[in-house]
């Protein structure tokens, strides 16, 4: 007979019952403590609602909130010694708790900044999160959450190394969102790049801070190529969150593009054939679109209606007037087809350079090898100096799209890709803060926070 040992150890029933109910009802849990109201409701037991209303929270955001109107103590004196070109530099770098920076940038900068990129931890477990007053410890905390009882003994689990895994990234980074938005002029725009583990939360306070109506957009980004092996799917990406001060007040700029070359001519002057007037692809029947079916005037001044490649009724991009205005101008090809149909182009006149509009996913010349090259190129290494480098070129399109001559551009977590950009790339004049830095660089007023 085989005698099996035993550990001394009881099952804890309670922690198998909790692990059941959190596979059943994941939604009731949060950072592993049960909501029972939540509980109630998914069970069907519903509690009134006429007091309910949407809010984000967690523990320590009214103590963040008031750390962000607490008045900073310090003061900035200058480093001459540690500088560059002190007397002719615009770009400033001051080196100091970035909290405390921001809220000592106040009187002077308050609604002068046309643009903020940052990059600030992901908060992957591997990062550093700045420990400011409200760091609770983590049985106070457990406490406080009603993980514990007043005997410490646990009500519920804690999975993860520190239970406050997503309150000490918002408890970091909500004050100095609240100080970097008195910061942004009115025109102004803030880049924030930030993964899957904290993306969702941060575009919650963002809401709170900036106004969900003054969302801009959500960009993803090809970070690396090919990624790490994974049990399921491979990461590859990161995001780009941007946000307005005031939405209505800003308007993107695109890439430039060179001007059309006007390779034909006719009475009017040169112009380049462009886009069909047909509509082709999805949506283009007569059904989609009935009153986009009409004649207009073709060369011999018989009626043309938009028909199909194979034969079928069709529809025009444009409307009647504005149709019947570029035909009586001259501004358009008439091209016969075999059917005897017609095809209509429009001729473009305008040699102008163009504006490409930027679209919400970014790769290639975006990815993180990039920047890992440019910055072993700039230190002269072999390796690279940080990790997760971004490219210079993703922060020339932020630039490109939010900046303008002489903007002044802040970023409160020393990502110094935009230092790099702005000394490599002589198309953007702008003016730098940097704040919170790890290593010194040439060019810069050094300011020390005291």
């Amino acid at each position: 007979m085989k005698i099996t040992s035993l550990d001394g150890k009881t099952p804890d029933i309670a922690e198998e019952n909790i692990q059941k109910l959190r596979q059943i009802f994941p939604d009731v849990f949060t950072e592993d403590k049960i909501d029972f109201g939540k509980l109630q409701q998914v069970l069907g037991n519903y509690v009134e609602d006429s007091n309910e209303r949407y809010n984000f929270t967690w523990n320590g955001k009214g103590r963040a909130l008031r750390l962000s109107q607490t008045p900073s103590l310090g003061t900035l004196r200058p480093c001459k010694e540690e500088s560059k070109d002190w007397d002719t530099t615009q770009n400033l770098y001051i080196e100091g708790d970035n909290l405390e920076v921001l809220k000592l940038l106040q009187k002077s900068y308050h609604g002068k900044v046309k643009m903020i990129y940052i990059d600030p931890p992901y908060n992957t477990g591997k990062d550093f999160v700045y420990p400011d007053d409200f760091h609770d410890s983590l049985e106070n905390y457990k406490k406080i959450t009603g993980q514990v009882d007043d005997n410490g003994n646990r009500i519920s689990t804690n999975t993860e190394t520190s239970g406050r895994y997503h309150t000490d990234w918002l408890n970091m980074m909500y004050p100095r969102l609240r100080l970097a938005r008195n910061l942004l002029a009115d025109d102004g725009v803030i880049f924030i790049s930030i993964d899957d583990n904290e993306v969702d939360n941060l575009k919650k306070i963002c809401n709170e801070v900036f106004g969900e109506d003054n969302f801009v957009a959500q960009i993803t980004r090809e970070a690396i190529k090919g990624g790490s092996v994974s049990k399921n799917i491979r990461n590859v990406h990161d995001f780009v969150l941007i946000f307005a001060k005031q939405i209505d007040n800003i308007e993107f700029s695109g890439i430039e593009m060179a001007g059309l070359k006007l390779n034909l001519e006719d009475e009017k002057g040169k112009y380049a054939k462009g886009r069909e007037l047909n509509k082709w692809g999805a949506g283009s029947r007569r059904e989609d679109a009935p009153g986009m079916y009409f004649p207009v005037k073709g060369p011999n001044g018989e009626d043309i209606y938009p028909i199909r490649n194979d034969g079928s009724e069709g529809r025009w991009r444009l409307g009647k007037q504005k149709m019947t205005e570029i035909i009586e101008n001259k501004d358009v090809i008439f091209e016969k087809r075999e059917n005897g149909s017609y095809i209509i182009y429009e001729k473009l006149r305008n040699d102008s350079p163009r504006k490409k509009q930027f679209i919400s996913i970014f790769k290639d010349e975006f990815i993180n090898a990039k920047g890992t090259e440019e910055i072993k190129k700039l230190f002269e290494v072999e390796r690279g100096v940080f990790d997760f480098s971004k490219p210079v070129n993703l922060i020339t399109a932020f630039l490109i799209m939010a900046a303008s001559k002489d903007s002044l551009i802040l970023d409160f977590f020393s990502g110094f890709r935009v230092i790099i950009m702005t000394q490599a790339n002589s198309q953007v004049n702008t003016r730098v803060l940097e704040l919170l830095p790890k290593f010194k660089i040439k060019k810069m007023n050094r300011w020390c926070a005291v």
